[in-house]
Formats: C-alpha cells, structure tokens, sequence
C-alpha cells in the first residue's frame, strides 16, 4: 500500500503556442492538454495549455528547467486529500485489506482517547 497527497497544478500565466505543445508533451504529459485560443486571449497566438488532470501529476519539476514555465506554472499538493493505493496478490482483495486497516487504526485511535482519559484523571486535571 502507498499513498500520495493529492497535486493542485495551476497556471498562474498563460502558455502559448510552442511552449505550451512542449509543457503538454514533454514536460507534464496528461496532466495539460492545448486547446484552440479563444477571443479572450492574447492576440497573435493560436494555441494555449490549460490544466486537464492534475491527478496525473507526479510532482516533476522539469518543466523548471525552462525559465519562461518556471514562471507560468505552479504545482502543489493539497494537504487534506491522500490517494490510497492498495494492491494485493493473496486472496485478500484490496477493498478487505483496506477496512481492516481503517477498523484497526479506530481501535488505536479509541485506545489513545482511553489513555489520555485515565493520565488525565490520576493527575486530577479531568473534572
């Protein structure tokens, strides 16, 4: 089992043209796509790249290795969403493994609540 945080990709600048062919290509593959430009972009451009699938996103930095990205782009990870990623070979299928895990991480949870209680009890801080 693994897990990773969730990535939040952003385009704080607007890709053009070449740029945004090589950041959805070379770069962050699937993870932007390019689209036609529209009336409201600048003129003089044909193409731009827009977020298609930040869940695609292996947190790569290379697209910093071109300076005029490195100002265009912004990648971060959203801290409360995880993707869980549980694989089994036996005869235990993913979806069991997982709600034992869950039921033995409540018991541990429920289990420190108790200790605490009772340490805050002897010391007569619990009224």
């Amino acid at each position: 089992a693994s897990y990773r945080l969730m990535p939040n990709v952003e385009l704080i600048k607007p890709v053009y043209d070449e740029l945004a062919d090589d950041l959805a290509g070379l770069y962050e593959p699937d993870v932007f796509t390019v689209v036609k430009c529209g009336p409201e972009d600048e003129p003089g451009h044909d193409r731009k790249a827009v977020v298609a699938n930040p869940y695609a996103c292996t947190m790569s930095r290379n697209y910093m290795r071109v300076p005029e990205l490195k100002e265009a782009v912004k990648i971060t990870r959203v801290p409360d969403h995880f993707i869980f990623s549980i694989e089994s070979v036996g005869a235990i299928t993913p979806g069991v493994i997982l709600a034992e895990a869950l039921r033995i991480l409540k018991f541990k949870c429920h289990n420190v609540i108790r200790m605490a209680d009772e340490s805050l009890e002897v010391e007569g801080l619990n009224e």
